[in-house]
């Protein structure tokens, strides 16, 4: 019996990697399904790196200075960090028109 729904769940499985043209999710393409659509124009409140994932050890691609301005895209958490982690856009500074990830200690959202 728990064979059968084993090669069942399988077979789901194959079916829908076909479909998707024998493409599987990566790690990233999965965070970003988990993130939950939240919008909001914001600022650093202090220097943050600017990185490709939601995690320290992802990799930085750039540093936002104090006062940086952002609008947040989606927001992610974890359930058990106190935090959540922001997929921003920069919209001013250096960084201009760069998409990443920044701690969420590091924002502060307004209107």
């Amino acid at each position: 019996m728990m064979k059968n729904k084993i090669r069942s769940a399988v077979a789901a499985a194959a079916v829908t990697i076909a479909a998707l043209g024998g493409a599987a999710a990566t790690a990233p393409e999965a965070a970003a399904a988990s993130c939950n659509s939240w919008t909001q124009n914001g600022k650093t409140t202090a220097a943050v790196k600017l990185r490709s994932n939601h995690s320290t050890s992802s990799t930085a691609l750039g540093v936002l200075g104090k006062g940086t301005r952002v609008t947040s895209k989606c927001l992610w958490w974890d359930g058990k960090s106190r935090y959540q982690w922001y997929q921003v856009k920069v919209t001013s500074g250096p960084n201009t028109g760069r998409t990443g990830w920044m701690y969420g200690a590091y924002f502060w959202g307004f209107a």
